[in-house]
Parts: structure tokens; C-alpha cells; sequence
């Protein structure tokens, strides 16, 4: 979208190298998983997967149930 948007060189190269960074993490992580024993791998696998269900229900809660009511 920066390049779409003729956006300064400066700014497609933030993005660019922000991406890079994150996609470092990502392989990061993978690895590190990877090398965990099965039952430990196994259990951050399962507990990424209940976060991943609370955050999709989370994503349907309505703003106006989680305000204070006011009396």
C-alpha cells in the first residue's frame, strides 16, 4: 500500500525491514517449537489453541457490554 501510495522511501523501507524483523521472529519461534519434546510442544500447541478461540470470541463481544452502565 506505501508503494501504491507513492509514499517516501524512507517509509517502504521502515515497513519493509519492520516485516523482515517479524518474519524473523516467526522463524525464531517455529524453531524453537520444533525443538521442544513432543509433550511440551504439544502443550504450548494446545494452549495457543484456546487463545486463539478466546480471541475469537472475544471479537464478538458488543463494546456496550463491556462499558460501565452508569446509574
Amino acid at each position: 500500500m506505501a508503494l501504491a501510495a507513492d509514499a517516501a522511501t524512507w517509509v517502504v523501507d521502515n515497513i519493509e525491514a519492520q516485516i523482515s524483523a517479524f518474519n524473523g521472529v516467526g522463524d525464531t519461534m517455529r524453531h524453537k517449537l520444533a525443538d521442544l519434546p513432543a509433550e511440551q510442544r504439544q502443550a504450548v500447541e494446545d494452549a495457543a489453541r484456546e487463545l486463539r478461540k478466546a480471541r475469537q470470541a472475544a471479537a464478538f463481544i458488543p463494546l456496550d457490554g463491556l462499558r460501565k452502565r452508569s446509574s
